[in-house]
């Protein structure tokens, strides 16, 4: 589809190179040709010199930064940003945050709660937030948008929100070991161990933890965001039993799917994030997996992630008629020094799909 105003126009989705975490900038523009950007998450702290830092100052205004959840991985680069001498508080337009009383310093390269200086005093100690900071995000919020974008909200729900913020000052000691960013020094396993794709694909896809038992992620913030060109699934860290619920709320299923032109994986591509009845639903053929093998406490993507999207149960019904491309954002073999291998040169040879890696600019053909 093209601007109805500028067929040279397109929206741009930048894969930052952001270690083990995600941070993503859209670039595109309203029915005006009006440009509008949006930054969703930092990645890790060290995201924010290596290559975030560079690509804020190139945009002129952030229409809005989307923070989708409070791991290190994904604000850690956001506190660098707005702690950095240069943050000018003009140039961002709208913050979307969910947090209540978030505390946060920084030691090294690692974030840690238990201090009395939240993300939000930050803002306001650096500059005017008036009318810029957004009530919580979840399933039921309308956003504003302009003309020629519209963001629908598919994760978490309010009564998500509340459970997190019951449960964030009991859970300040774990968060704070969770966070810790150590460097992993030794190769990981082959994955090739566990099955053939078409095998992990048929096992079971139970997520490990209960949307409770995992209520950090599970309060991620996903969208689906529509342009006049592309369409994209965010998923942040969301957590795959709610995932299916929302969009099953809003009519979708395996006869009637949600039809993007990017998904954006959930949780790197932990299998714990991605389940078979979540990917029926959805009539997609290019999916995102933002790590470059994961930390010292996780690691992914995880070989039955990938097997699940290339043969989960419809697509398998579908006899694979259309091509499946992986987008990855760092090369294979960056991410295998700590994942371990996840592929294996015959799981090409089936299943009509295709891996791109280090992928840094998406654009909808």
């Amino acid at each position: 589809m093209k601007h109805p105003l500028d067929k040279n126009l397109r929206t741009q989705i930048l894969v930052l190179p952001a270690k083990h975490g995600d941070s993503m900038i859209i670039k595109t523009f309203d029915n005006l040709a009006n440009k509008f950007n949006i930054v969703i998450d930092g990645g890790p702290p060290g995201t924010f010199e290596e290559i975030l830092k560079k690509e804020l100052k190139s945009i002129k205004l952030i229409n809005i930064i989307i923070l989708t959840h409070i791991d290190s991985d994904h604000i850690g680069g956001l506190i660098k940003f707005v702690k950095h001498a240069s943050f000018n508080p003009e140039q961002v337009e709208r913050y979307w945050f969910n947090s209540k009383n978030i505390k946060f310093i920084t030691i090294g390269e690692n974030i840690n709660s238990g201090q009395a200086r939240t993300f939000e005093e930050l803002l306001i100690d650096k500059g005017n937030i008036k009318e810029k900071w957004t009530e919580n995000i979840f399933v039921g919020s309308e956003p504003k948008m302009p003309d020629g974008i519209t963001i629908e909200i598919v994760s978490p729900s309010q009564n998500i929100l509340d459970k997190l913020f019951k449960k964030w000052p009991d859970l300040s000691d774990k968060y704070n070991k969770k966070l810790e960013d150590i460097a992993i020094s030794s190769t990981k396993l082959s994955q090739i161990e566990r099955g053939t794709l078409e095998k992990l694909a048929l096992a079971d896809d139970t997520p490990n933890k209960s949307i409770c038992q995992d209520i950090f992620n599970s309060s991620s913030i996903g969208f689906i965001l529509r342009t006049f060109d592309t369409s994209v699934l965010f998923l942040g860290d969301a957590h795959p039993y709610f995932l299916e619920k929302t969009l099953a709320s809003k009519g979708y299923s395996k006869d009637n799917k949600l039809i993007v032109d990017f998904v954006k994986i959930s949780h790197h591509g932990s299998k714990n994030n991605t389940t078979n009845k979540l990917l029926d639903m959805i009539d997609c053929d290019k999916f995102v997996i933002s790590t470059n093998g994961g930390n010292s406490f996780h690691t992914h993507p995880d070989r039955e992630t990938i097997a699940r999207i290339i043969h989960h149960p419809e697509r398998v019904k579908s006899k694979y008629n259309k091509k499946r491309t992986i987008y990855l954002n760092y090369p294979i073999a960056i991410i295998e020094l700590k994942a371990g291998k996840f592929i294996h040169n015959t799981d090409m040879e089936y299943g009509n799909w295709k891996v791109i890696e280090n992928t840094r600019v998406l654009e909808n053909e």
